[in-house]
């Protein structure tokens, strides 16, 4: 993450909040099935098809390809403007495409279909891995932090055998700003219910000008973007 520039660092962040508020968010409405987290998915869908609970393990299941289809479809969208428009147009476009996916679910939740809403959302959350990507991988990983937290554990104990401290705080940051987003869903959730997903919509879209308008005034001035 260190390698980015603090701005691109600051959207990392935003978009990290926005997987822990949507993935809680979605846990509540979904009665423990998550939006991002596809590990705990799968020891759902696996348990409950131990246990007979058919409709838990199509739901989990769902859940998965849903979000696998969110980001073959980030994938594809990065990696067609990569070859129409250059590499450095890429993450607008990955944004833009999450911004009207979850513009699309506000709509259906706000038109009383709320389930198909959330289908729209685990979409788009799969989408959001491909926001920051390099040489076909995931640079920074967004919504999911199991190998955020190894790789904490890990620089932590580096800062004391010649490495630096700020390696595994910048690993804490991410994995702070996902818990904080989750506090928030929760919260927004307890308060309005599934229309909490219009709160996060807002927060993408005002994200996507902004990233949008950053990168178009850096071009402008000939620097990297």
């Amino acid at each position: 993450m260190l390698e980015y520039r603090p701005g691109e660092r600051l959207l990392a962040l935003v978009f990290t909040f926005v997987a822990g508020f949507i993935d809680s968010v979605g846990f509540i409405f979904l009665g423990g099935v998550f939006l991002s987290f596809m590990s705990g998915n799968t020891t759902r869908s696996a348990t409950a098809l131990v246990d007979g609970n058919h409709e838990l393990m199509l739901l989990a299941g769902s859940c998965i390809v849903l979000f696998v289809i969110g980001v073959m479809l980030g994938a594809l969208v990065r990696r067609l403007i990569t070859r129409s428009r250059g590499l450095t147009f890429a993450r607008e476009y990955v944004l833009a495409l999450i911004a009207a996916l979850l513009v699309a679910a506000s709509l259906l939740i706000f038109c009383d279909l709320a389930r198909v809403g959330v289908i729209v959302v685990s979409v788009a959350i799969g989408a959001m891995n491909s926001i920051f990507e390099r040489k076909g991988e995931v640079s920074i990983p967004l919504t999911y932090m199991t190998g955020t937290l190894v790789k904490m554990g890990q620089r932590f104990v580096d800062a004391f055998f010649d490495g630096r401290h700020v390696f595994w705080l910048a690993h804490l940051a991410l994995w702070t700003s996902l818990s904080l987003g989750a506090i928030a869903g929760a919260v927004a959730f307890r308060w309005c219910g599934i229309s909490a997903v219009h709160i996060v919509t807002a927060i993408v879209l005002i994200s996507t000008v902004a990233n949008a308008r950053v990168r178009a005034a850096r071009r402008a001035k000939g620097l990297p973007v």
